[in-house]
C-alpha cells in the first residue's frame, strides 16, 4: 500500500548536488561530506519541493519563537563521507541554527530522543556518542530531549550519569511516565515514582523530568515528555532494563498538562515530546488540545514535507515527524496573532553540504561548538577503545568451513594482498596496486584516506566503525589489529572479498581451499549449457551500467548468474551501504575493479612463489 503522506524526494531536494565520484575517488571524498567548500565557493540556495527555505513564511515579520525539532538520530553524529552528497550531521545542524540566530530569530531546540545508536559494537563507544550528542545539543540551545528505545537498550542510568555527572544542565531529559519497579518494606511489589527513582540527591532536581519551561525570545515555551504505550510494553516484554517501568501515558499527559498550566512562567506555546506513532499522537492531540506541537516517532527515514494538522477544541495542533539519522530538521515558527495565540508555520530542512561550517578546519573547529564535541568524541575513542582488543571479532565463513575439511584442523588466517601478487599479478595490478601515486585513493590506499583526508573530526583511523571498511578482515579472527601488529592488512585488499587466504597460499592446488575463496558461489549450480558460474563479461556490465532499473529488468540472465551478481553486490554493500555510499551500483563500478578470477598462466604452482 502506498504512503499517502507526501515525503521528501531524497534525490531532488537540495539544489546543490555534486557529481557522483568514481569508485576510487569515492575514498578521496572521504571523510566528510563534511569537507569545507573550496576557497571562493558560493553556497547555493537549498530548495525543498522546488521552493527556497521559508518561502511561505511572512516576509516582513520574524517569528516570535522558532523551534528546531529533531529526533531518532541513532548515533549518526556526522555523515560517513565516503561519497557525496550526503545529508545530516551535527556540524551542519549547529551552523544552520547559528544562521537562524544571525537573522535575529529567537531559536531553541527540542529532540524526540533515540540519540543512542541502534547498534553498537562497543558499548562504551555508544555512550561516548550519546554524551557528544548531548553536549552538542546543549551548545545549540536545546531545551529538552526525550527517551527512546535506543536509550532504554543502552542503559538509561549509565547514559544520563555520564552526561549529568558533568553538571546539571540542559537539554533536560523528559519522560514523565517512567517509574522504578521495586518492593516495599513488606515485600509487596510497588512502583517508585519518577521523582524518587531518578533523584540524584537531596536538593537536586530529578534527572528525568515531566516538563521543562524555557524563555524563547520572550515567549515562555513549555515542553513535556511522555513515552507511548507501545514502547513501554516493548521495553517491558523485551526486558530492556528491568529497573525501569512505565506508568500509563494518559496519567502522565494529564499531569503534564496540569503542571504546565500551573507553572509560574505561564507557557504560551506547549510542545509534547511523544515517543509514539503518528496515529497515537493524533489521539493525544484530540484529547489534549493544550499541546500546540507534538513531536512523534517517524514512520519512515524520509520525513513528510508538512506536519499532520489536527483540529482541536483549542485550535490546531501540528504533529511533526523529522525522519531518521539526523538528516533533516523541522522548524516551527510561532507568529503572534492580533487576537492572541500563535499562527504556526513549518519548514522541513535537509542538511546538505551548504550548511558545512565555512572556513578551514581550524577555523570551523573554533566557531562550531558541535564540531568541538565531535572532536572530543574522536579523541576519547582513540584514548579509551583499542582497535585490536575491544572490538568484537567473529570467524569468517571460510574459517568455519575450513575447520570441517579433511584432514580436519585446517586453520585459515589473513595474509595480505602481497601474498597473492606472485601468482595473480594481473589481478593484483587491477585491484590492489591501482594508482600508486594515490591520486584516486583507491582500495589499496584506503587507510590513508582516514589518516590524511578524514576531518571534522579527524583521528578516524583509530575508530573501528571506520577502520572496519578500510582494512582487511577487521571484523574477523586474525584480521587487522593495528599498523604495528598487522601492517600487511592495512588498506583494502584481495581478502576483503575472498576471505582469509593462508590455505590457498600454502596449497594452491587444493581445490577445496580454492573454492573457499569464492564464498558467494556456494550453493549455486550452473545453468544448462553453462560451464561455470561467473559474472558477466565487461561489455555486459558496462551496458547494464547505462540502463535504468526498468531496462535492466528486461535483460535476460540465467537465474544463477543474476543471483551471483546480487550476492557480489551485497558483499560490496557491507561497506558501500546506503549510509557510506548511497550511490553505489555494482554495474557502474565493476569495470574499475573486475578481474578474471582464473588460474595464473601455466596453472597453479605446487608451492606458491614468495611475493
Amino acid at each position: 500500500m502506498s504512503d499517502p503522506i507526501p515525503r521528501l524526494n531524497a534525490r531532488a531536494t537540495v539544489s546543490r548536488l555534486f557529481a557522483l565520484l568514481g569508485f576510487g575517488a569515492v575514498l578521496a571524498a572521504l571523510a566528510s561530506g563534511t569537507a569545507a567548500d573550496p576557497p571562493g565557493a558560493v553556497p547555493k540556495e537549498t530548495l525543498v519541493d522546488g521552493k527556497p527555505l521559508f518561502a511561505d513564511w511572512p516576509k516582513d515579520q520574524k517569528p516570535d519563537a522558532a523551534l528546531v525539532l529533531t529526533g531518532q538520530t541513532f548515533g549518526y553524529l556526522q555523515p560517513c563521507g565516503c561519497s557525496r552528497p550526503q545529508t545530516g550531521g551535527l556540524e551542519r545542524r549547529a551552523y544552520f541554527i547559528d544562521q537562524l540566530k544571525k537573522k535575529g530569530w529567537p531559536v531553541a531546540g527540542v529532540d524526540l530522543g533515540d540519540l543512542y545508536p541502534e547498534k553498537v559494537a562497543v558499548r562504551e563507544q555508544g555512550t561516548l556518542k550519546y554524551v557528544a550528542a548531548m553536549n552538542a545539543l546543549r551548545e545549540m540551545g536545546y531545551i529538552a530531549v526525550g527517551v527512546g528505545e535506543t536509550e532504554l537498550k543502552g542503559g538509561l542510568d549509565e547514559l544520563l550519569g555520564n552526561y549529568i555527572v558533568q553538571k546539571e544542565q540542559p537539554p533536560f531529559t523528559l519522560a514523565g511516565n517512567i517509574v522504578g519497579p521495586g518492593v516495599d518494606a513488606t515485600g509487596k511489589p510497588v512502583l517508585f515514582p519518577r521523582e524518587q527513582r531518578f533523584r540524584p540527591g537531596a536538593g537536586k532536581r530529578p534527572i528525568v523530568e515531566l516538563t521543562e519551561v524555557a524563555d524563547v525570545g520572550g515567549v515562555p515555551v513549555g515542553v513535556a515528555g511522555v513515552v507511548g504505550n507501545p514502547l513501554a510494553v516493548l521495553a517491558r516484554e523485551k526486558k530492556f532494563d528491568t529497573s525501569i517501568d512505565f506508568a500509563k501515558p494518559q496519567d502522565a499527559l494529564v499531569a503534564a498538562r496540569d503542571a504546565l498550566a500551573k507553572h509560574p512562567k505561564k507557557p504560551r506555546l506547549n510542545v509534547l515530546i511523544y515517543q509514539g506513532s503518528m496515529a497515537d499522537a493524533q489521539n493525544v492531540a484530540k484529547n489534549f488540545p493544550e499541546f500546540n506541537v507534538i513531536l512523534c516517532q517517524a514512520s519512515d527515514a524520509l520525513p513528510p514535507l508538512k506536519p499532520n494538522y489536527v483540529n482541536t477544541t483549542a485550535g490546531t495542533t501540528a504533529i511533526v515527524e523529522v525522519g531518521h539519522k539526523g538528516q533533516h530538521v523541522g522548524v516551527v515558527g510561532a507568529f503572534k496573532k492580533p487576537g492572541g495565540g500563535f499562527e504556526l508555520r513549518y519548514q522541513l530542512v535537509p542538511l546538505g553540504e551548504e550548511f558545512n561550517q565555512p572556513g578551514t578546519d581550524a577555523e570551523a573547529l573554533q566557531k562550531n561548538k558541535a564540531l568541538q564535541s565531535l572532536q572530543w568524541y574522536a579523541e576519547r575513542v582513540k584514548k579509551d577503545i583499542v582497535l585490536g582488543k575491544d572490538y568484537p571479532r567473529t570467524l569468517h565463513a571460510a574459517q568455519i568451513h575450513a575447520a570441517e575439511l579433511k584432514p580436519k584442523g585446517v586453520s585459515l588466517r589473513y595474509v595480505g594482498a602481497e601474498a597473492c601478487k606472485a601468482c595473480h599479478q594481473a589481478e593484483y595490478k587491477k585491484w590492489a596496486d591501482v594508482d600508486p601515486d594515490e591520486k584516486s585513493l583507491a582500495h589499496s590506499h584506503a587507510m590513508k584516506s582516514l589518516e590524511k583526508y578524514a576531518h571534522r573530526p579527524n583521528l578516524r583511523q583509530f575508530d573501528g566503525e571506520c577502520v572496519k571498511c578500510h582494512t582487511v578482515g577487521f571484523n574477523h579472527s586474525t584480521g587487522y589489529e593495528d599498523e604495528k601488529k598487522t601492517p600487511q592488512l592495512k588498506n583494502v585488499g584481495c581478502e576483503n572479498c575472498h576471505g582469509p587466504g593462508s590455505g590457498h597460499v600454502a596449497d594452491p592446488k587444493n581445490k577445496q581451499l580454492t573454492e573457499l575463496l569464492s564464498q558467494w558461489k556456494q550453493g549455486l549450480a550452473p545453468a544448462p549449457g553453462q560451464n561455470a558460474i561467473r559474472l558477466p563479461d565487461k561489455a555486459f556490465m558496462e551496458k547494464m551500467a547505462k540502463l535504468g532499473p526498468e531496462e535492466r529488468g528486461k535483460m535476460a540472465q540465467p537465474p544463477a548468474t543474476q543471483l551471483l551478481i546480487n550476492r557480489v553486490s551485497a558483499m560490496c554493500m557491507e561497506c558501500h551501504d546506503h549510509d557510506a555510499d548511497p550511490h553505489f551500483d555494482i554495474y557502474k563500478n565493476w569495470a574499475k575493479i573486475g578481474h578474471s578470477g582464473l588460474a595464473p598462466p601455466g596453472g597453479w604452482p605446487a608451492v606458491a612463489p614468495k611475493p
